[in-house]
């Protein structure tokens, strides 16, 4: 298979990861084995302890079976163009936002390169046409989610806009 690029719907409840291989678009890939539609994985994360985290199904059932406790995150995206908004605690430690997208990113790229047997670098990343009305808060929003995407793995980030 020649060079792939990834394209990442991340969205504020859902996520998906699609594919493009030499001008060919590839369908969505299956990331979540316990879903009911195995190619959206549930934004979601769940952390019993700093050290383990779960993602999409898997994250809800784990933090059922941990009674509720642990650090369950959900809708993190929102909080992308929130200057205040720094990042949730983990244990003993407060994750920036980048670091928390990034973890729920890299999971992604990690099973999308297993899927295709490849290791990615390259993602085109779905944003909403402005994460907020406010340009400096917009510009944040972006750079926040360009910094995760690095963090993830990815060396060569572009942005696609919703439409409006």
């Amino acid at each position: 298979m020649g060079k792939i690029t990834y394209a990442i719907d991340f969205g504020t409840s859902n996520s998906l990861l699609a594919a493009a291989c030499e001008g060919k678009a590839l369908p969505p890939i299956p990331l979540d084995k316990d879903a009911r539609d195995p190619t959206i994985l549930r934004s979601v994360l769940f952390f019993p302890s700093r050290e383990r985290c779960f993602f999409g199904t898997e994250a809800i059932q784990e933090f059922v079976k941990h009674d509720m406790y642990g650090r369950f995150i959900r809708s993190i995206k929102k909080f992308l163009p929130m200057r205040h908004f720094l990042g949730p605690q983990i244990g003993n430690r407060t994750l920036s936002i980048e670091e928390i997208i990034s973890t729920f990113l890299r999971e992604m790229r990690a099973r999308a390169n297993d899927y295709f047997q490849a290791d990615v670098d390259q993602v085109v990343l779905g944003r909403p046409a402005l994460f907020s009305e406010d340009a400096g808060e917009d510009s944040l929003a972006e750079e926040r989610l360009r910094r995760a995407a690095n963090l993830a793995g990815f060396r060569h980030v572009e942005f696609c806009p919703e439409p409006v």
